[in-house]
């Protein structure tokens, strides 16, 4: 929402000593996409366990509203798994089209073990988890421990947000690239040089990788203007740009 918005980019900006392009409101998203056909992803992952079915109401409402939004939803391990399954089933009948989850914000461990019913829940309703990967300062969402999901889950359509790994593409690399997790581009190019994020990209396969901006961190034509310029083939880039997603979701 408007009232928030800003709020929550500058926390996001001052936590990863980052500068944000853009001001996090829905606005600022469709106006940094101008001259682009373009498809938005939007996800929340809810801080507070009491602040996940408002959350995932106003991003259903959003998409409700606008035919260009993929909406995932959030839940919150400090529900318990039964009251976020519950919370599954209700968002996928409304239009959720996956799960995102924050590790570092929400303050759980990854792969800690009263998650798994959850991961397969999402595994049996279709909703792929999209997965923020990588934080410097914890381990919490280390490519390490999304690979025990991935592999103790194998029907879990998991998506490694970042390369695999934000701030640790080293440990990305050795741990997720390569396997058959699903990935995008998103801050890559802010963190690692281009040449390799191609080699990355190319090295996991470009039918598992998305184009992504993670904004308000930059907006779509900045993101996507910084990929284009990688040497991909039309068939790879309309890969990236289009079909793994749209398989996908």
């Amino acid at each position: 929402p408007d009232k928030i918005a800003r709020r929550a980019a500058d926390n996001v900006a001052n936590y990863y000593d980052l500068v944000m392009e853009a001001d996090g409101t829905v606005a600022g998203l469709l106006a940094g996409a101008e001259g682009l056909d373009a498809r938005f992803v939007i996800s929340s992952a809810a801080l507070k366990a009491e602040h996940v079915a408002t959350g995932n109401d106003f991003l259903l409402d959003a998409a409700a509203a606008e035919p260009r939004f993929i909406p995932l939803a959030s839940v919150h391990p400090d529900m318990g798994a039964a009251a976020a399954v519950d919370e599954l089933e209700r968002v996928k009948a409304r239009g959720a089209r996956g799960v995102k989850l924050h590790p570092d914000f929400q303050r759980f461990i990854v792969d800690r073990e009263d998650m798994f019913p959850v991961y397969e829940a999402c595994a049996a309703l279709g909703l792929p988890v999209l997965f923020h990967v990588g934080d410097q300062n914890s381990d919490a969402s280390s490519p390490a421990r999304v690979r025990h999901i991935a592999e103790r889950v194998p029907a879990l359509k998991v998506i490694a947000a970042h390369m695999c790994g934000y701030s640790v593409w080293d440990e990305a690399e050795r741990e997720l690239i390569g396997t058959s997790v699903y990935t995008d581009t998103s801050d890559a190019l802010i963190g690692l040089p281009p040449e390799r994020v191609y080699a990355l990209i190319e090295k996991h396969g470009v039918t598992r990788v998305m184009f992504g901006s993670d904004y308000p961190l930059r907006t779509t034509r900045s993101a996507y203007d910084a990929l284009m310029k990688l040497p991909f083939t039309d068939a790879e880039r309309e890969q990236i740009l289009l079909k793994t997603a749209a398989d996908l979701f």
